[in-house]
């Protein structure tokens, strides 16, 4: 559903075209099937629509995209006891003390997880913020905060090969306590899949992909993975049965790219003022404009 502002926005004819290309651009760009994918279907969405529109600004627009781009040869990075005894004790306590919610959402971890979650804990959020020199040296670049969350996995705990969004291009994935090792596999660094990519996709294929080059990586409580989950593949098999693991995701991206990681922010970051009525359908309530 448009806000108020939108619809008044629809009156002025000029507008209601380009809002009208926007929305074709949109359906055009069809559904990207796995998680998180909302952004690449949004940055393919503008593509189209701004090719649409202003053919001539297509190539700088996508090149304004580099600063949140793979890391050409990023590895996956393995730290060993992360924090102190003092700081690990207090992580078990939130850890164990958590009330996931009851929401939409929750459900849908529930569902297709196997786990529960909980979103941006108050101190998850303060050693979020103490870790940020850390996290950049790894990446060789200076991060700011995205999201975090708690994800407390249980027997049926899974997760289907993915790519993260550039809110959260970089992950610290931090062991509290498991029941038994857990491998995760991730590709190398790769590009943005595309189109292509989605209209074609085949998760059981992609993980057979011998040019992606999965390997395992497996946590041990108080250890953490530092990696680039926007450009790199990544996924783990359903758990051993009974078995349970909990972690915590700390999420970063390069500082000073808000406005490249939210595609709402589009029209503030690029010259293009045509770039406004698909950045208004992305800061709609239906999922960015993806109803």
């Amino acid at each position: 559903m448009l806000d108020q502002a939108t619809k008044t926005k629809l009156r002025d004819p000029a507008y209601f075209a380009l809002h009208m290309q926007a929305a074709k651009a949109i359906r055009e760009a069809g559904e990207f099937r796995w998680y998180d994918s909302n952004f690449l279907r949004r940055f393919e969405a503008a593509k189209i629509y701004v090719n649409s529109v202003r053919p001539e600004l297509l190539a700088e627009f996508v090149d304004g995209f580099d600063p949140i781009r793979p890391p050409h040869g990023f590895a996956v990075q393995e730290i060993e006891d992360l924090f102190d005894a003092e700081t690990r004790e207090q992580i078990f306590v939130v850890s164990r003390s958590a009330r996931p919610g009851v929401s939409t959402a929750d459900e849908f971890e529930r569902t297709n997880f196997g786990r529960r979650v909980v979103w941006d804990q108050p101190f998850f959020l303060e050693l979020q913020e103490a870790l940020i020199e850390r996290v950049s040296d790894l990446a060789g670049r200076l991060l700011e905060p995205g999201y975090n969350f708690l994800s407390l996995y249980g027997g049926a705990g899974k997760c289907e090969p993915h790519m993260d969004e550039p809110y959260s291009m970089y992950t610290l994935d931090y062991c509290i306590e498991q029941s038994h090792d857990w491998p995760i596999w991730f590709s190398k660094t790769v590009d943005w899949p595309t189109l292509e990519t989605a209209r074609d996709w085949d998760a059981r294929k992609l993980k057979e992909d011998a040019a992606l080059g999965f390997a395992p990586k497996t946590l041990k409580p108080n250890g953490a993975l530092f990696f680039s989950g926007s450009s790199q593949w990544h996924y783990r098999d359903e758990i051993t049965p009974g078995g349970f693991c909990s972690l915590m995701f700390l999420h970063y991206h390069p500082a000073g790219c808000k406005d490249l990681v939210s595609p709402h922010k589009w029209v503030d970051r690029f010259d293009i003022p045509e770039l406004a009525p698909l950045c208004d359908l992305f800061a709609g309530p239906e999922e960015d404009g993806f109803s």
